[in-house]
């Protein structure tokens, strides 16, 4: 999937429009899901929360059928609008033998998840095309009592407009620009797909790539991964975001961050461009996957969507 030719866009979400709450991984903690629920509220959107945010089945939020389940019924649903999970954690991978991409295509709707959810978004781009966005979630970005406003920002002004334009922590002083389909996510979520039938082809992609609490050893496992299976010379362009450090390291002696970013992207044959801020950090980016985007690099360099993400 790296044309825009079996691209699907969804549908705009509007003002007053129904949100469906899922949780496919873990369950949300009830205060903060419930504090999610009333911003959204407040800003005049219907939601309606599912089973799932209020199941357990040790670290999920349910048996895998019933987050399968749950998840189809608001893609099939025409009375939701769109679609927001309500945290990450672990488990959206075990749904993805049990979805009907079918059913998924023909119901274009706004996915919004992050995290965890990046099993499920870069599935659902490889198997249909439909464009998601990867931000942040009911019960965790929208349950803060002050929001950040960088992200509250950031976020309904894609959701509004469609559209979006980020600045990009890279100087040159010879301009070019580098065209491609988006695809952001958390590192180790992406690395465990390798191999399977939902990994995306990552051919002609901007690869946005992020983590949390994982030791350095394990950050690099992960992003060699990708670098051994050619992801990083294939994609157009590499764009990597925070990884936010564990408390404490099994090893002695570890390298520094700045150093295994530098031996895991070597052979890269486009530009690597660090530091931005997408991730488990609280101004984070919300970028969508699978958008058609413009890399432009300069004095002052940006990543631009082309074209609205919205089907209308």
């Amino acid at each position: 999937m790296s044309s825009n030719r079996n691209r699907i866009l969804p549908k705009r979400l509007r003002k007053g429009g129904t949100i469906g709450i899922t949780a496919p991984a873990s369950t949300p903690d009830p205060v903060k899901l419930e504090r999610g629920v009333r911003y959204l509220e407040g800003l005049g959107y219907r939601v309606t929360v599912g089973r799932t945010c209020h199941s357990q089945l040790h670290y999920l939020a349910g048996d895998d059928e019933g987050r399968a389940a749950e998840l189809m019924r608001f893609f099939a649903d025409p009375g939701v609008d769109a679609i927001f999970c309500a945290r990450g954690g672990y488990g959206s991978m075990h749904t993805l033998d049990k979805l009907d991409f079918g059913v998924i295509a023909h119901n274009p709707k706004l996915f919004v998840g992050f995290s965890d959810i990046t099993a499920l978004q870069w599935a659902i781009w490889h198997k249909t095309g439909l464009v998601s966005l990867s931000a942040g979630m009911v019960a965790t970005d929208m349950a803060w009592e002050a929001l950040n406003g960088d992200f509250e920002s950031g976020f309904w002004n894609l959701i509004e407009t469609g559209t979006a334009e980020w600045g990009l922590p890279f100087h040159s002083e010879a301009g070019t620009t580098i065209t491609g389909f988006t695809l952001p996510g958390t590192a180790s979520v992406a690395a465990k797909l390798f191999g399977t039938p939902w990994f995306p082809d990552v051919r002609g992609s901007v690869l946005i790539l992020e983590d949390v609490d994982e030791p350095k050893h394990k950050v690099e496992g992960y992003l060699r991964q990708f670098q051994m299976a050619g992801c990083f010379r294939d994609a157009h362009a590499v764009i990597l975001g925070e990884f936010t450090p564990t408390v404490g390291e099994p090893y002695p002696v570890v390298p520094d961050l700045d150093t295994i970013l530098d031996r895991t992207t070597a052979g890269s044959s486009g530009p690597v461009i660090r530091n931005v801020p997408y991730g488990h950090i609280r101004p984070k980016w919300a970028v969508p996957v699978g958008a058609e985007v413009a890399v432009s690099l300069g004095p002052a360099s940006t990543l631009t969507t082309l074209g609205s993400i919205f089907s209308d």
